[in-house]
């Protein structure tokens, strides 16, 4: 009776050992000529680049404190994947020589190459030094070496930074005869197959998310079925929303964030396929969105009895996960 769970055991076992045998081994320090390692950039590491975007302050615990950048732009090529990397000046200190003046918040340009190295420790490190540190796990770390640079101004995304290319895109919802648009500040996109903003959408902040397409006329592009929704909550109260961000958790309660905006989910808790590990995860929420007075979230560690806030609370609500936030998305909540 037990013989197919010893031949199903014997199979996994096999099936490891030809996993281990198939991976493909590289001397860290002499790897072969056909080896090259690849950074965060997607450039292979030491590759002096440009790289555009703005600083922020990195967090305090762990090996990633002090100024960071998120990149906008590598060499002449947009991003809205999210990047965050640490920065270093190539000698000396920000602010002198070559180095600019690194403050948070501001954007620059800068000439850098990507390195790295290996911290925290590996599993077992601490039985056999019989030493507690805290610390991470044996992991890789890169950074950017800043060589040189300037500060720009704050960097506006553009249809032409992405022809041909998926991209998220924010400007004022308007309707040309039967087209739904998008207007930029210098630009415009018509949304193909998309319906026509409605009187009470037109007007407002919006956005879409889709391929990139070039017209003959100057800064005029188009989007075949993209995806499209309005960006305000205060837009949308009332309506069914489809909300990207991230679950949030803290003592035992959930809520969601959109934006750097909290926001209440009923019964999130009891969603199905919820679990534990969803905390921090990307996700879409679907539902209505209302408003309630509600305990304040920002007392969860603090209070008991907490006070009652004004909230955007999702109802009737379902989830999806997702694979990633992409910038625009994200920034807002660092």
């Amino acid at each position: 009776m037990k013989m197919p769970s010893i031949l199903f055991l014997l199979f996994l076992l096999k099936l490891t050992s030809e996993a281990q045998d198939s991976l493909r081994k590289v001397n860290i320090i002499a790897p072969d000529t056909k080896t090259v390692f690849i950074g965060e950039l997607g450039q292979s590491l030491g590759s002096i680049l440009t790289v555009q975007g703005v600083v922020v302050d990195g967090p305090d615990k762990g090996y990633e404190e002090g100024p960071n950048l998120i990149v906008h732009v590598i060499n002449d090529s947009a991003t809205q994947v999210p990047l965050q990397i640490p920065l270093s000046p190539y000698f000396g200190s920000f602010g002198k020589g070559t180095m600019p003046v690194i403050k948070t918040g501001n954007s620059y340009r800068l000439r850098v190459y990507e390195t790295g190295e290996f911290i925290g420790s590996p599993d077992g490190a601490f039985n056999e030094a019989g030493v507690v540190i805290q610390t991470t796990g044996f992991y890789f770390k890169n950074r950017l070496i800043v060589l040189a640079g300037e500060k720009t101004a704050p960097l506006e995304w553009h249809p032409a930074q992405f022809e041909g290319r998926e991209a998220l895109l924010t400007g004022i919802a308007e309707n040309e005869n039967d087209t739904a648009c998008i207007i930029g500040t210098s630009w415009k996109l018509k949304l193909v197959y998309s319906p026509k903003w409605t009187a009470t959408e037109i007007g407002k902040q919006a956005e879409v998310f889709g391929k990139i397409q070039r017209t003959p006329i100057k800064n005029l592009f188009y989007v075949l079925q993209g995806r499209t929704r309005l960006v305000r909550l205060e837009d949308q109260l009332g309506k069914q929303v489809s909300l990207r961000g991230l679950a949030i958790s803290q003592n035992r309660y959930w809520w969601f964030n959109y934006r750097g905006t909290d926001i209440y989910v009923e019964k999130m808790e009891q969603l199905p396929g919820w679990s534990d590990e969803n905390h921090f995860m990307a996700m879409e929420i679907t539902g209505i969105l209302d408003q309630e007075k509600l305990p304040r979230l920002d007392q969860i560690a603090v209070k008991d009895n907490r006070d009652l806030k004004m909230y955007y609370i999702i109802r009737n609500a379902k989830w999806t996960p997702v694979n990633k936030l992409l910038e625009p998305e994200w920034f807002e909540f660092r």
